[in-house]
């Protein structure tokens, strides 16, 4: 199969002093990682499997790395030259292409809008005007810093990642050291976790569960081969953080639900409220509110901040492999693919008007239909990562690809099981299902332009 056209954005002879730096690289993968997800999300999967939630997040954990090596090995072998939407042209198709590059933006323009919601309530209480004003203030801060240079966009967004982390950091060191001198922290501990119902209290089969809800919630690993395209040295780049950043998140997501479980116990925990702040009020941290609605804001906007860059370059990517109109590759002084990042604009509003006009029915509906595709891309990945194994001397992981093959099909299974995850699990196969339709009309009309 032919090598689809390199990425305007990766090429060797753009000028590297505006580009990212690999810090950079990590901390816009960790931008998009980290967000409400986890400061209130976290809630849902500790009620769900109850304190043995830390196998679930361990196993969840594997996954993603598992595909962090594939994609890695993709990268490499393309001297860095595209994201995965590119080799999966290569390895897999047009159409395999085209259907999971659009599936991306999807997930991300859907993320990207309910960040921009959940942040606009917050403001919206703490300024006391409608959410929708709060919401458009998100969606102007992260326009405006989208269209800074590649640097500057970098360093905005490294900004905006340490603080989140230097937050979780300090959490996890607060209420490891608060057990250490609280005299008796293993008898603390121990009861919060085996005494209101075990360490299994809704079973194994609720650990098996959680598993592919957490590795939801990674999603944002595979950022950093998309970023690695606009930065000065990108396999540098891309074997830093393949390395690196799987193990980063699973530390700080696994270290903090480690302090909630071990200072609460596990019931005590509600869905849809923040542990983080009911074990800071449960250590009596003066302005233990303030500091984690300050804290959450920033990791709304950071994440948000990383969906727009990502769904905007995911279209130019798409755009420079000709699956989607050629205006979106337009740039800007500055690299911005200006197009595209109107077209993220418009997309992230749609999914706010959604929220504010019809809460109950289409907006929950856009969340359930991005919620699985995740999943989807990963196989594709390593679907693709096979293929080229097949006919590389250089592949060292595809005894990976081929267990990820079988694995992800068994997670996806899982959801569908799941009465609470099941119609979300439906509405993604939906997506799926329409874009594959648009896949044949699209590249079919393609191949008919050229011929």
């Amino acid at each position: 199969m032919s090598q689809p056209p390199a990425s305007s954005s990766s090429s060797p002879d753009s000028p590297t002093a505006s580009r990212f730096k690999g810090l950079h690289v990590a901390m816009i993968s960790i931008g998009g990682i980290i967000g409400a997800g986890l400061f209130v999300g976290t809630s849902a999967t500790i009620a769900a499997a109850g304190p043995a939630v830390l196998l679930s997040y361990l196993a969840a954990g594997i996954v993603v790395w598992l595909v962090m090596r594939l994609l890695g090995g993709l990268a490499i072998s393309a001297r860095g030259q595209g994201s995965f939407i590119t080799h999966i042209a290569t390895h897999n198709g047009p159409k395999a292409a085209f259907i999971t590059g659009w599936s991306y933006a999807f997930l991300w323009a859907v993320t990207a809008g309910a960040q921009a919601v959940a942040g606009g309530m917050i403001i919206g209480r703490l300024a006391n005007i409608a959410p929708l004003w709060g919401a458009l203030v998100l969606v102007a801060i992260a326009w405006t810093i989208n269209r800074l240079s590649l640097r500057h966009y970098g360093q905005a967004e490294t900004g905006l990642s340490i603080f989140k982390l230097l937050f979780l950091g300090g959490f996890i060191a607060l209420g490891l050291g608060w057990l250490a001198l609280s005299g008796h922290p293993f008898a603390i501990a121990l009861n919060n976790i085996t005494l209101h119902g075990g360490i299994f209290p809704k079973g194994s089969w609720a650990v098996i569960g959680a598993v592919p809800m957490i590795v939801q919630t990674f999603t944002g690993c595979e950022i950093a081969i998309i970023a690695a395209t606009d930065s000065d040295r990108p396999l540098r780049a891309i074997a830093n953080t393949m390395r690196r950043l799987p193990l980063q998140v699973l530390f700080f997501y696994a270290g903090s639900v480690l302090v909630i479980i071990s200072l609460l116990p596990w019931n005590g925990v509600h869905v849809g409220q923040s542990p983080f702040l009911s074990v800071l009020e449960y250590l009596k941290v003066p302005l233990a509110r303030y500091a984690a609605i300050a804290v959450t804001l920033v990791a709304v906007l950071s994440c948000l901040n990383s969906a727009v860059y990502v769904v905007s370059r995911t279209l130019r990517e798409l755009a420079d492999l000709r699956l989607a109109p050629q205006k979106l590759t337009e740039e800007t002084a500055q690299q911005v693919p200006i197009w595209s990042l109107r077209l993220t604009t418009l997309l992230e509003l749609a999914v706010i008007a959604a929220a504010i006009g019809s809460p109950e029915t289409l907006y929950p509906v856009l969340l359930g239909a991005s919620g699985g595709l995740i999943l989807f891309i990963y196989f594709m990945i390593a679907i693709a990562y096979w293929l080229w194994a097949r006919q590389s001397q250089t592949a060292t992981a595809l005894p990976l690809a081929k267990t990820l093959t079988v694995l992800i099909p068994v997670l996806g299974a899982i959801l569908l099981v799941l009465p609470s995850a099941r119609g979300d699990t439906l509405l993604s196969l939906a997506v799926i299902l329409l874009l594959t339709l648009a896949s044949v009309v699209f590249v079919s009309q393609r191949c008919l332009s050229r011929a």
